[in-house]
């Protein structure tokens, strides 16, 4: 049986989102299934997915943007994220699988307008391009305060890890920092299935966005192929 060869291209993205006066530039492929050992190897190469889109990160004359992951089992909070935890116990969160919902998307789109202040509307399609198109297992956790929809996270779930995908919230609510609650959540979702990492993506060791993700330790820096402790690569 013949199979169709993967098709790899190179895009430019644009004005990088992390860092000023860089542009954005990657090597990505489309698959609509992809098993889940193939998509662990992926990541442990450095490759993200957005939808069926699976790309890395190959900027010109730039390589800042390093995979990270934390180590669930073995993570303890500090003061600040125990304070979040308890401010947030009174939530309720469900998990299910990726379709399209309604309120999802009404607070997904506000997220995007009035957080990161989109000019542009919204359309459904990009939103299930994103976070409802997926090769892998994903799952939804709805974050609920008494019935009202506070917050989305999407993760992909593999048989040795958790992958953090995305996160939304209402802007309404900030002062209860969503963002690092959910983390928190994932982490302890993680240690409940006894996996041991959670991968998060990339850290950009000089961008003020992702420096909340140096919050939690211990964490590894995939360097040259190898995941290496978080602390002996970000003090160089």
């Amino acid at each position: 049986m013949s199979r169709n060869p993967i098709k790899i291209f190179r895009t430019d993205n644009g004005p990088c989102p992390y860092l000023e006066k860089r542009n954005w530039q990657n090597i990505s492929f489309q698959t609509s299934k992809i098993p889940p050992e193939g998509y662990t190897s992926l990541l442990n190469q450095g490759f993200r997915r957005s939808g069926f889109t699976i790309y890395h990160p190959v900027c010109f004359s730039c390589q800042e943007c390093i995979p990270i992951r934390i180590d669930a089992l073995n993570f303890n909070k500090n003061k600040g994220q125990r304070r979040t935890w308890r401010k947030n116990t009174d939530l309720r969160v469900e998990h299910q699988k990726p379709e399209f919902n309604k309120e999802d998307f009404a607070l997904y789109s506000r997220y995007q307008n009035e957080w990161h202040k989109t000019k542009v509307k919204i359309k459904e399609h990009e939103y299930l391009d994103f976070l409802i198109d997926s090769p892998v297992t994903t799952e939804i956790m709805r974050y609920y305060l008494e019935d009202k929809l506070i917050g989305l996270g999407w993760v992909d779930r593999l048989p040795k890890l958790l992958s953090s995908v995305y996160f939304v919230f209402d802007p309404d609510y900030v002062s209860r920092r969503m963002g690092v609650f959910s983390l928190l959540y994932e982490i302890e979702y993680a240690r409940r299935l006894d996996l041991r990492w959670l991968y998060l993506g990339y850290w950009v060791k000089r961008s003020a966005k992702m420096n909340y993700k140096a919050d939690f330790q211990p964490a590894e820096l995939l360097s040259d192929s190898k995941w290496i402790p978080f602390n002996s690569y970000s003090s160089k």
